[in-house]
């Protein structure tokens, strides 16, 4: 496995878990009790819960990168074409998820939804997008490109 595999290994996991944590926080506890959201308190805590996710990735990505580059000196940094394509190519279905929940946040505002509500879906957007992009490029390095 390449540098540039492990990274994006690196940032698919630390994706998942960061805001996998931050959705099973801001949206569990009513799917558990069936209790309806409310969407005033509730905004408040997922601006708190962005705030402190950004910090906790950064963080990750950081420590981990420099792991990966210590594990991997003569790696780190190097790209070749087909690292290019594969990026482009995971850039461009990431893209795709992106634009659809950004169309789905922007029905939500014309209906005049509550801003939780297209808060959320635009997170959500960003972070599938970012997923899909990461586990586009690790098929496009198994399978070969």
């Amino acid at each position: 496995m390449t540098y540039l595999e492990k990274s994006n290994l690196l940032m698919l996991g630390a994706m998942v878990l960061v805001y996998g944590v931050y959705f099973a926080l801001v949206f569990g506890g009513p799917l558990v009790s069936g209790a309806q959201i409310n969407t005033d308190i509730a905004l408040l805590m997922s601006n708190g819960l962005v705030i402190a996710s950004i910090p906790a990735l950064v963080a990750i990505a950081v420590f981990g990168h420099i792991v990966i580059a210590l594990l991997n000196r003569k790696e780190a940094g190097r790209q070749d074409e087909r690292d290019a394509l594969i990026e482009m190519r995971g850039d461009q279905r990431g893209g795709f998820v992106m634009a659809a929940f950004a169309v789905c946040a922007m029905g939500l505002a014309m209906v005049t939804a509550a801003h939780f509500w297209i808060v959320n879906l635009i997170l959500a957007g960003l972070v599938l997008g970012e997923i899909v992009k990461a586990v586009s490029k690790l098929i496009d390095y198994r399978r070969g490109v």
